[in-house]
C-alpha cells in the first residue's frame, strides 16, 4: 500500500513540475512575440514617418526593460531626434510599464543619397554588382 502511495506521489510531483516548466516556456515565448510584435510596429512606424532607411532591433535588457538598436548616420541629428520621437510614440501605446533604452550605433553615411529625393534615388537592383571570376 505505501508503494503504491509512493508511486503516486511520484507521479503527481512529476505532472506538476511538468505543469510549471510549461507554464514557464509558454510565458517567455509570449515575451518573445511581444518583443516582435514591438519590433515589427517600431519597423512600420519608422518607414511610414521616413521610409527604410532605419531597421529597429527590439531586445531584451539584463536589467529588465526593452532595448531597441538602431545603425544610423551620425551626421544627420535631425534623423535622430525623428527616430527618438517615433520610438517615444511607438512604446507610449503600450501601458507596459518597461523601461525602454534606446542604442543608436554609427554607420557611414552616404549624403549624396539621403539629399536627394527617394523618387531619385537607386534602387539596390540599379547599382553596380561586382563580378568575381575563377581561373581553373
Amino acid at each position: 500500500m505505501s508503494a503504491m502511495l509512493a508511486a503516486i506521489l511520484v507521479a503527481l510531483i512529476f505532472s506538476v513540475a511538468l505543469a510549471l516548466l510549461l507554464r514557464l516556456v509558454e510565458r517567455s515565448q509570449r515575451k518573445r512575440d511581444e518583443r516582435i510584435a514591438r519590433q515589427i510596429e517600431l519597423t512600420d512606424a519608422i518607414h511610414r514617418e521616413l521610409g527604410a532607411i532605419v531597421a529597429p532591433i527590439v531586445e531584451k535588457r539584463r536589467g529588465g526593460g526593452l532595448v531597441v538598436r538602431m545603425t544610423m548616420p551620425f551626421d544627420h541629428p535631425e534623423l535622430a531626434a525623428t527616430l527618438l520621437t517615433v520610438t517615444d510614440q511607438v512604446f507610449s501605446r503600450h501601458d507596459d510599464a518597461h523601461a525602454v533604452e534606446i542604442a543608436f550605433t554609427p554607420r557611414a553615411a552616404s549624403v549624396a543619397n539621403l539629399n536627394r529625393p527617394r523618387s531619385t534615388r537607386k534602387r539596390g537592383m540599379e547599382q553596380p554588382v561586382p563580378i568575381i571570376a575563377a581561373a581553373r
